[in-house]
């Protein structure tokens, strides 16, 4: 006969899809005519932008373009920029068809070879990653057994936390920012922009997000003596993002990333003053989980067959939190040639992987620095360094890590020499921790009918118990009923003291 046996499900995190490839970028271009000619490439840097993402059966289709800009002196050792951009597709499968999901697509740039075969002709080459996970919903199911006492049952008390709510939304920021006392403005050179999430509240079925944008420049300023020069700008930003099944419990773990912008001058302006026009396409992802306690049937027995039970494993995450860390991380660049003047000292790209052992976290985060400087003969020069930060957070002796995230808050420098600047940077993280759980679980009891146990000799069995053993076990070993040993021998726990007698049941 086979036990009849309750099945329950909890929801939690699967992904459909984890995976990194590669997209070349091999791009031959001749500057449009506006443009000088080149008399000296200073950088030239890769920026891959996600413009679309679908999920289409077992395949996930991406579509952005390559922005590749070029930022070069002309014949007369005027700075000059030029911005291509180059439309690229993938399709990457997928496990199964994942209707309702999020997909989180992270582009970065490899590197880029940058060559002028004449004044006015480049040739690029180089590459860029794509990081693509799809998040789903998944079942994981679990056994309870309530049928009767025909069957003796353990069930274990298990603290999880569900997967209630997720979410996915993209949506554009277009703004006009007058820039006071920056009126002579004649050319942007460079632009980048990042996400920080601020605050985030859940409400029934809703998130109230709070981000700021940062927007950091590099432009031109004057007409008759130009010189470079930089400046940083700030946006909050505010959101309400559907999010069916969450309540104001909820532990969200969200990500704001920018998918797009671009920045240009505008002519709007009535007092004379510059005004930048910001367009901005952004991505906010996220997972939210729910605390919850299950009782999972982990063992049983008969009193009057021989049972035969099947197990499963059993696994889920339990305490799912995100956490917040600032550090600050110092790092010493050395150059190769004496440095005249800083002009500009910024994060190119920043990566950041974690170790986890005996309880503790180290997070390294590797940092692209890039740097704009003139030398001792005033000539601006561009050098890209790396700096390494360690960094070891508090993570309550969580034993897995879900996500890692990092960004640079602020970057700052001091010359040291004439060849090293001393970095400072604000580093920020966020970690989304859990422990994970697992175990073996009942999913089916069986018995034969006609094997029934043969009966005791007598109906008490004295037995001396040892240290630690505890009651569902002796009951096992005796086919006696649990709830028979603790009445019979007055308990009040499960577990049992050394040499305790004990009277067992067996009838």
């Amino acid at each position: 006969m086979e036990y009849h046996l309750t099945k329950k499900t909890i929801s939690r995190l699967r992904y459909a899809a984890d995976t990194v490839t590669e997209q070349a970028v091999d791009i031959d271009l001749s500057l449009p005519d506006y443009c000088p000619d080149i008399e000296k490439i200073l950088s030239c840097t890769l920026i891959p932008e996600v413009n679309m993402t679908n999920v289409s059966g077992d395949r996930l289709n991406i579509e952005g373009s390559s922005r590749v800009r070029v930022v070069y002196l002309d014949g007369d050792r005027s700075i000059r920029v030029y911005e291509y951009r180059a439309p690229f597709s993938e399709s990457l499968p997928i496990k199964g068809e994942s209707s309702d999901c999020v997909v989180d697509v992270d582009a970065k740039p490899e590197y880029l070879n940058c060559r002028a075969l004449s004044p006015r002709k480049l040739s690029l080459h180089g590459a860029f990653s794509l990081s693509a996970r799809i998040a789903v919903k998944d079942e994981q199911a679990y056994y309870a057994y309530d049928d009767g006492d025909e069957l003796q049952t353990k069930s274990d008390t298990l603290a999880v936390s569900t997967l209630c709510g997720m979410s996915s939304e993209s949506f554009s920021v277009q703004e006009d920012i007058s820039v006071s006392g920056k009126s002579d403005i004649s050319t942007l050179i460079s632009h980048r922009l990042s996400a920080r999430i601020t605050d985030m509240k859940a409400i029934q079925n809703k998130i109230m997000l709070n981000a700021e944008l940062k927007l950091d420049l590099m432009y031109l300023s004057g007409i008759e003596a130009p010189t470079l020069e930089c400046m940083s700008y700030s946006l909050p930003i505010s959101r309400v993002v559907d999010c069916d099944g969450v309540d104001e419990n909820a532990v969200i773990d969200g990500e704001l990333s920018v998918m797009s912008s671009d920045v240009h001058l505008s002519d709007d302006a009535l007092d004379g003053s510059s005004v930048l026009s910001l367009d901005a396409r952004l991505c906010f992802n996220t997972l939210c989980y729910a605390s919850s306690e299950i009782e999972m049937l982990s063992d049983a027995f008969s009193t009057d067959r021989d049972a035969q039970v099947q197990t499963e494993p059993f696994s889920c995450n339990s305490g799912v939190l995100c956490l917040a860390f600032t550090d600050t991380g110092k790092a010493t660049i050395g150059l190769d040639e004496e440095i005249g003047k800083v002009l500009d000292v910024h994060c190119e790209k920043l990566t950041a992987s974690y170790t986890a052992a005996d309880d503790k976290v180290t997070i390294n985060a590797r940092m692209t620095v890039g740097i704009y400087f003139e030398d001792q003969e005033s000539e601006i020069r561009y050098v890209e360094r790396d700096a390494e930060f360690d960094y070891c957070p508090d993570t309550q002796s969580f034993t897995d890590v879900l996500r890692l995230r990092a960004a640079v808050d602020s970057l700052s420098y001091r010359l040291k020499d004439s060849r090293h600047i001393e970095l400072r940077a604000e580093l920020c993280y966020r970690l989304t921790v859990c422990k994970r759980m697992s175990c073996a679980a009942v999913s089916g009891v069986s018995a034969d009918d006609d094997a029934p146990k043969k009966a005791k000799d007598s109906t008490l069995i004295l037995y001396y118990a040892d240290d630690g053993e505890r009651v569902w076990d002796i009951a096992k070993r005796f086919c006696s009923r649990p709830a028979d040993i603790i009445a019979e021998n007055e308990l009040e726990g499960e577990t049992i003291g050394a040499g305790m007698m004990l009277m067992i049941p067996t009838a």
